[in-house]
């Protein structure tokens, strides 16, 4: 199944959920089979085989709809599967099944399908749609050299699709637009089309139209721009007339802007004389300028799709879809081959510089794995993207994992050796020998491998600088149901924060508290279900604690007496301390001013460390206590009865005392945040923050402000998501009890565009008003 990097097409299907993406797969599969029907495979061996029949395994958001279709391939093609790979391939990834006829669900995970068109492999990846799996999409993305948004013309384009398309425009990734659920009566192409030009600027073309005079839901005929000619869709099949039809009117128009745009993009002047001079144009030359077009990154072809529901359980897929084929056609001769896309930038594992990696596959090794998954039966299962030189099975690899210790992934250089090596047929899964550059892979065996991890040639190591993700914003605390699962907790965390660079495992040192930082609500309830279905380990949401502080309210006296006399040696201490008040980040200071001897020299630490851990424990809620100064000023000893001990013992009987007197003020953490929002959700954001009890500190616009990360499969960074025009930046100050759900909720105000960070700034008082609130939970 390996191919030349010129021969291959790798192409990610983005936009918003219920856009149609996955059921576009389908029909993509389906129209290649019955226009080039791939050989079946040889059968994979006994050993390759052993072990990869898997339980079924996508986890779905609660509330999700589930789309039913075919495979995609013939039933004939999938009796030899070596096994699909869980979580991209079909068992896992909600993409279908190994077998044919098998129903296909809504993913919330990357899905892998390949297919043969005209002589070129196109591997299709299949991402969510849900922003919750961002990091899903940011896999997707990398693997790439081209998108494909899909746009639903009954819902059209909503606020992240808008913010996807500029993080695409800003590393030059090529990209396309199809136009989905054109069957329904009240969708019109041409406003769709008018509608994406706004979105995304006046490089959107239509390369194809539906053939005029046909109701709405009812066509079956396209036109081709480029061509002429006029496509038939009906029962039986699609025909392609062989002679050109006359375009009249916006057709020809539409034509019109197509070859000028085609013409200046390529900047052909042999092609422009001709159509200036008016010359007939050959349809073979415009293909290729329309390639060279696309790539560069301005021009961005449009083309209508309907897409009937797919075939029900056990039956044979139905005739292809309008437009599907002529899709087909786009991903060959107009999007790059990945010799042709830019590479990112390499560096080695110190971060020296190295020479820039070409899609060579006698170059050497560069891949990246875009993908981790766990399957019970074989281990670790990566999805690897080769850039540069060939991946061969057993081969010995170097392992160099960089830039996400800040979210509990070690920094590591490893030496390993690659297990098993399978390709994509349809979404199956089948053993090959070697995967060359711009190939996308699945292997196994490598223990330490994580998700944005770079592999290379031990003897030439080179490092992909790691692709940032999305900040997961939404704090879930769980504890175990039973405490049987408290032994397996750890390493099931461990192995889902290794696949899922998104999810952030923390144990608070201040609650004890085990806090799963997610994306969203939908993202963290597939991430308890996963440590369910696949470890055994069940979890249940509790109610956050947050780290407060304590301190007084001003300053006090407190005399700590401990007198203990019950027969033999006995336990005499007597310490008087004065406790006062700091400016907000002193922290806690211990002053000795006793004079005379009154405590002996050698039980004054004894008194501080009794002092520090009486604060520590806090003194009313069970918070540890800050910002305060205590001055030892006196005490009492005995010659026989004093200790270490006793003294420790004194110390915090006398902080206890000093609170009673002066009283006890809860802290309370507020965060600066930083959001960034179209203009015109400004006024309904700050409007939200009062509500928080929040204030605004500071309004910009957007520059490069804000969360995300790089997504490109092209040399440098993308700017965040966050900047660019028509934004705003909104700084503000929030108590952090108002912000655990901000993620969500910020969400809804800002119709999905909005995006912040967070970060703590500093401990204030507690309303008075909300402290029996916090008092009164456990400690």
């Amino acid at each position: 199944m390996s191919a030349t990097s010129r021969d291959v097409r790798n192409v990610v299907l983005v936009g918003h959920t219920g856009a149609g993406k996955t059921t576009l797969m389908q029909h993509l599969l389906r129209t290649a089979d019955s226009l080039d029907p791939l050989p079946t495979p040889e059968p994979p061996s006994a050993d390759h085989a052993k072990g990869t029949s898997h339980p079924k395994g996508t986890n779905h958001p609660k509330g999700t709809n589930h789309a039913k279709g075919g495979s995609g391939r013939p039933h004939a093609d999938t009796s030899s599967t070596a096994g699909a790979w869980p979580g991209v391939g079909a068992a896992g990834g909600g993409a279908g099944s190994a077998s044919g006829g098998e129903t296909v669900e809504r993913s919330v995970s990357l899905i892998l399908a390949s297919l043969q068109h005209r002589g070129v492999t196109v591997n299709l990846l299949d991402t969510p749609g849900y922003p919750d799996f961002v990091g899903e999409l940011r896999a997707g993305l990398r693997a790439a050299d081209a998108a494909l948004f899909v746009i639903s013309a009954l819902e059209g384009i909503d606020g992240s699709t808008r913010m996807l398309w500029d993080e695409c425009a800003s590393v030059g990734m090529p990209r396309a637009i199809a136009v989905t659920r054109l069957d329904h009566p009240r969708t019109d192409f041409d406003a769709t089309v008018l509608a994406c030009q706004e979105a995304f600027g006046s490089g959107v073309l239509p390369v194809y139209l539906l053939a005029a005079g046909e109701a709405p839901g009812a066509s079956h005929r396209l036109v081709g721009l480029v061509t002429g000619r006029l496509i038939d869709y009906s029962a039986d099949g699609r025909h392609e007339h062989d002679r050109p039809v006359e375009l009249t009117g916006s057709a020809a128009a539409a034509r019109d802007a197509l070859l000028e745009t085609v013409i200046a993009e390529s900047e052909d002047e042999d092609l422009l004389e001709r159509y200036v001079d008016g010359a007939e144009l050959d349809p073979k030359v415009l293909l290729d300028d329309l390639e060279t077009a696309v790539a560069g990154g301005s021009f961005f072809p449009v083309l209508p799709l309907i897409t009937p529901p797919g075939p029900e359980r056990g039956t044979r897929p139905t005739a292809p879809g309008l437009g599907t084929a002529e899709l087909l056609d786009l991903f060959v001769h107009g999007f790059p081959s990945p010799r042709e896309h830019p590479l990112p930038r390499l560096t080695r594992p110190d971060g020296s510089p190295c020479p820039p990696a070409v899609g060579d596959p006698s170059g050497p090794l560069v891949a990246e794995i875009v993908r981790t998954t766990t399957d019970p039966y074989i281990g670790r299962m990566s999805l690897v993207r080769v850039f540069s030189g060939t991946l061969r099975p057993d081969a010995a690899v170097h392992v160099s994992g960089h830039g996400r210790s800040a979210a509990g992934h070690p920094d590591h250089d490893d030496d390993e050796r690659v297990g098993a090596l399978s390709q994509a047929v349809g979404i199956s899964l089948h053993s090959v020998d070697e995967c060359p550059a711009g190939g996308i892979c699945v292997i196994t065996r490598l223990s330490t491998a994580e998700t944005g991890d770079t592999l290379s040639d031990p003897a030439d190591p080179r490092y992909l600088p790691a692709w940032t993700m999305p900040e997961p914003l939404l704090p879930i605390a769980v504890h175990t149901q039973a405490r049987s699962d408290e032994s397996k907790l750890s390493a099931a965390l461990g192995r889902l924060a290794a696949e899922d660079p998104t999810l952030t495992v923390v144990q608070d040192p201040d609650t004890g508290q085990v806090v799963l930082w997610c994306m969203g609500e939908a993202h963290g309830d597939v991430v308890l279900e996963r440590l369910r279905d696949r470890f055994g380990v069940t979890l249940e949401k509790i109610p956050l604690r947050l780290p407060m502080r304590e301190t007084l309210r001003g300053p006090a006296e407190g005399l700590g007496r401990l007198v203990k006399q019950s027969g033999g040696h006995g336990q005499y201490a007597v310490c008087r301390i004065v406790v006062e008040p700091l400016p907000a980040g002193s922290g806690i200071e211990f002053v000795d001013e006793v004079v005379g001897g009154a405590v002996p020299r050698a039980f004054i630490p004894s008194v501080e460390k009794g002092v520090r851990a009486q604060l520590e424990r806090g003194l009313t809620a069970g918070f540890p206590a800050t910002d305060l100064r205590v001055r030892l000023v006196d005490g009492k000893s005995h010659s026989v009865d004093s200790s270490d001990m006793a003294f420790q013992t004194a110390g915090g009987l006398a902080v206890r005392d000093a609170a009673r007197a002066a009283g006890v003020v809860l802290l309370e953490p507020v965060l600066a945040i930083d959001i960034s929002v179209p203009d015109e959700f400004v006024g309904a954001v700050m409007n939200d923050i009062s509500t928080r009890r929040g204030r605004v500190v500071g309004m910009a616009p957007a520059g490069g402000e804000g969360g995300g990360g790089r997504t490109d499969g092209a040399a440098g960074e993308a700017p965040p998501p966050g900047s660019g025009p028509g934004r705003t930046a909104i700084h503000a100050e929030v108590p952090a009890a108002e912000m655990t759900r901000y993620a969500v909720e910020l969400r809804s105000v800002s119709r999905g565009t909005g995006i912040f960070t967070r970060r703590h700034h500093r401990y204030e008082p507690l309303p008075d008003h909300l402290v029996a609130r916090v008092t009164e939970e456990p400690v």
